[in-house]
C-alpha cells in the first residue's frame, strides 16, 4: 500500500497479460542472443478499469505481434477492483498518488519478469492521456525499468508550474481546427459558430425572442434566458473534439458520456454538415482583437471583448424570422445534437438539465477555493517518496493522528483520478481560456492582457479536500491545497526535460489536450510532425495533424488518414531501436 513510508498493508492489483505473441528476440529480427526473450509492452493504466485499455490500445497488439512481445496492462490503484481496504485502514485515501502508482508498476514489471524468467527482456511503456503522463514519468523516474515510453496525449504541461501565457487558449484552438478547413470541415462552419453566440444573445433579450429560440432549438421547456441556450450549445464541443476520430468509437462516450454508444466517424465534420453554408452573416472589424460588428438581416450587434450591445430589445417576431437567425440556431442545434442526441431518438432537448450537468462536471474537481492566512506545518512527510530538494508534497498537509476509514460503497469508475488530483494538487489549467480571438468561442473567459496567475489563482494555500472526503469515511486527504505546489515539478522535473532519452510525446492537433503536451522550445501542435526535444533525437514531440485524443494508440483502421499511419510507423521504429539498444547492452555489444 505504501512504497515510501512506514504504513503497513497490501492489496490485490489487477493486471491483464497476453503471451501468445511472445517468442525469442532473434525470431523477430532483433540482433540478440539465442536465449534472449522478446520485449515486454506495458500499459500504465489510468483512470478507468483496465478492460478499457486492453480493448482500445491496438498499437500494443499490432506492434506486439510483429515484434513478439509479452503484453501487460496494469490497473491503476483506487479503481473499483484494485485498492487497499477502505474499512479499518488508517488514512486509506492518502496512498492514491502518481508516485505510489508508478512504484506499483515498477514492482509489477519486476514480478512478471521473475515469473516468466525474463529478467533481460526490455520493457516499453505505453499510455494515453493521464496514462501518457504516467508512461512518460515512469521512464523519467525509473529508466532502469523501462527502456522507452510512448506517452500519447500526455498533458503534463497543463500544470501551473509549466503553463505559458501564449499557449493558454490552445485547447480552444484545437477544437476550432476540427470545425474548420484544417480539420476537414469548412472555415464557414467555424465562422457561423463564432457568430452564433452573440446573435443568440441579442434575440434572447425579449420574451418573443426566447419563445422563437425555444422552438428553433427544440427545447422541451421554456428558456429562462439566452445564456441557457448559449451554455447548452457550448457544452459538448470539447468531448466531441477529443473523439474526432476517423472511425466510429465509444472511447469518449464511455469515458464521460452516455456509455457504449459510438460517436460517428469525424464527429466534428458531421456537426458541421448543418453549418457549412452562408447564412447571410456580415462581419466588420477584427476577430483577433475581439472587436467587431455582426449583422444578420435586421439584427445588429457590436462586440468589444466580453461586452456586446445591439438592437435585440427592439426586434420583432417578423424581423427575427426574416433575418434567418433561427435557421442558424437550428444548424447549431443539429451540430451539438451529434452529442446530445447520440441515440437519435430525442424529439426535444432538456436544455436546462444538460446545462446543469455540464456545470456540475466543471466544478466537481474544484473543491479548494477558500484562501487561508496561515500555512500548516508538514506533519506527514513519510507519505512522500524520497526527494531531498523538494518542497513539501501535498499529502504532507494531513490531519492529526490516524483516522480509520469506514467507506462501505464500491468505488466509482475513474475514482483514481479524483484521488491523485486531490492528493497531489494535480490540477490541469490548460483548457480554461477561450474566446480571446483565435478560436470559435465567445465571450472571452478572461480579461484582456490575462496572465497565468489570472487562470491558476493567487499564490496562497487554500482549504484542502480532507473534510469533503472525511464525510464519506475516506480519511487521509490533504487539509490544505496549493495550486502552485512546486513538489511535482521538483520530483518529476516536468519542464526541465531535455536531458532524458527514449520518449515519444505524441499529440493530435485536433485534440483539446494537445496544447498541454510536451514540446521543445518554440514548438507546439502548430509545428512540424517531428520536433526534437533531446539533442540526440531520441526524445521527440510527435504532432499528428488530423489526430484526436491519443489516436495513435488505437487499432489501425481503413479510414485512418495517412498521417496517423505514418505516426504509428514512426513509433514502431523507435520501439525497435530502444529494444535493440537494450539487447546490445545486455550482450556487451557496442551499439552503432
Amino acid at each position: 500500500m505504501d512504497h515510501f513510508g512506514g504504513a503497513s498493508g497490501t492489496f490485490q492489483q489487477r493486471y491483464c497479460l497476453y503471451d501468445q505473441f511472445w517468442r525469442e528476440a532473434h525470431k523477430s529480427s532483433f540482433d540478440a542472443r539465442q536465449d534472449d526473450k522478446g520485449p515486454m509492452f506495458f500499459y500504465t493504466g489510468n483512470e478507468s478499469p483496465l478492460e478499457e485499455y486492453v480493448n482500445a490500445t491496438g498499437l500494443m497488439w499490432e506492434v506486439g505481434e510483429r515484434l513478439g512481445a509479452l503484453l501487460v496492462w496494469a490497473e491503476h490503484r483506487y479503481e473499483p477492483m484494485t485498492h487497499p481496504s477502505l474499512q479499518g485502514t488508517p488514512n486509506c485515501f492518502a496512498y492514491c498518488t502518481t508516485a505510489q502508482a508508478l512504484a506499483d508498476y515498477a514492482a509489477l514489471i519486476a514480478a512478471v519478469k521473475e515469473e516468466f524468467g525474463a529478467s533481460e527482456s526490455p520493457v516499453v511503456a505505453f499510455g494515453g492521456s493521464y496514462g501518457g503522463m504516467l508512461a512518460g514519468w515512469l521512464r523519467i523516474k525509473y529508466p532502469d525499468v523501462v527502456v522507452g515510453s510512448i506517452a500519447a496525449s500526455a498533458p503534463i504541461w497543463g500544470l501551473a508550474s509549466t503553463l505559458q501565457t501564449e499557449g493558454l487558449d490552445r485547447s480552444a484552438q484545437a477544437i476550432s481546427r476540427g470545425v474548420s478547413k484544417f480539420g476537414g470541415a469548412t472555415d464557414q462552419c467555424m465562422e457561423n459558430i463564432r457568430a452564433g453566440w452573440t446573435l443568440i444573445d441579442q434575440v434572447g433579450r425579449t420574451s418573443v425572442g426566447l419563445k422563437l429560440l425555444k422552438q428553433s432549438a427544440k427545447s422541451c421547456y421554456d428558456l429562462n434566458s439566452a445564456d441557457e441556450l448559449i451554455s447548452w450549445i457550448g457544452g459538448p464541443w470539447f468531448d466531441m473534439a477529443e473523439g474526432d476520430y476517423p472511425f466510429e468509437s465509444t472511447y469518449i462516450t464511455y469515458s464521460v458520456g452516455p456509455g457504449y454508444i459510438p460517436l460517428p466517424a469525424w464527429p466534428l465534420r458531421v456537426a458541421c454538415e448543418s453549418l457549412n453554408k452562408d447564412f447571410g452573416i456580415e462581419l466588420e472589424g477584427s476577430v483577433s482583437d475581439v472587436e467587431y460588428t455582426l449583422r444578420m438581416g435586421e439584427i445588429e450587434v457590436r462586440v468589444n471583448w466580453d461586452q456586446s450591445t445591439g438592437n435585440g430589445a427592439f426586434l420583432t417576431e417578423v424581423s427575427i424570422i426574416d433575418s434567418g437567425v433561427l435557421d442558424l440556431v437550428a444548424g447549431l442545434r443539429n451540430a451539438v445534437g451529434v452529442w446530445y442526441n447520440i441515440t437519435k431518438d430525442k424529439q426535444c432537448f432538456d436544455i436546462n438539465s444538460d446545462v446543469v450537468a455540464w456545470k456540475q462536471e466543471e466544478i466537481a474537481m474544484d473543491l479548494a477555493k477558500e484562501p487561508l492566512e496561515t500555512i500548516a506545518l508538514a506533519s506527514c512527510p513519510e507519505r512522500c517518496p524520497p526527494c531531498p530538494d523538494c518542497p513539501p508534497c501535498p499529502t504532507a498537509y494531513c490531519e492529526d493522528g490516524p483516522s480509520t476509514c469506514s467507506y462501505t460503497h464500491e468505488l466509482s469508475k475513474t475514482f483514481s483520478w479524483s484521488g491523485v488530483v486531490y492528493n497531489e494538487d494535480l490540477y490541469l489549467h490548460n483548457n480554461n481560456v477561450q474566446g480571446v480571438g483565435r478560436d470559435m468561442f465567445w465571450p472571452p473567459s478572461v480579461q484582456r492582457n490575462y496572465t497565468v496567475e489570472d487562470i491558476v489563482g493567487p499564490h496562497t494555500m487554500s482549504t484542502g479536500p480532507a473534510s469533503y472526503m472525511d464525510q464519506q469515511g475516506l480519511y487521509g486527504a490533504p487539509t490544505l491545497s496549493d495550486r502552485w505546489s512546486g513538489w511535482r515539478e521538483a520530483y518529476y522535473g516536468s519542464s526541465n526535460i531535455t536531458g532524458h532519452r527514449n520518449i515519444v510525446w505524441s499529440n493530435g492537433a485536433l485534440d483539446p489536450w494537445s496544447g498541454a503536451g510536451v514540446y521543445p522550445a518554440g514548438g507546439g501542435p502548430e509545428g512540424p510532425m517531428v520536433q526534437n526535444i533531446s539533442e540526440d533525437g531520441s526524445q521527440i514531440a510527435l504532432v499528428i495533424d488530423l489526430g484526436a485524443h491519443h489516436v495513435d494508440l488505437f487499432f489501425s483502421d481503413p479510414n485512418d488518414s495517412p498521417v496517423i499511419t505514418e505516426a504509428r510507423a514512426l513509433e514502431e521504429r523507435f520501439i525497435v531501436q530502444w529494444c535493440q539498444e537494450a539487447y546490445y547492452a545486455t550482450s556487451n555489444t557496442a551499439f552503432v
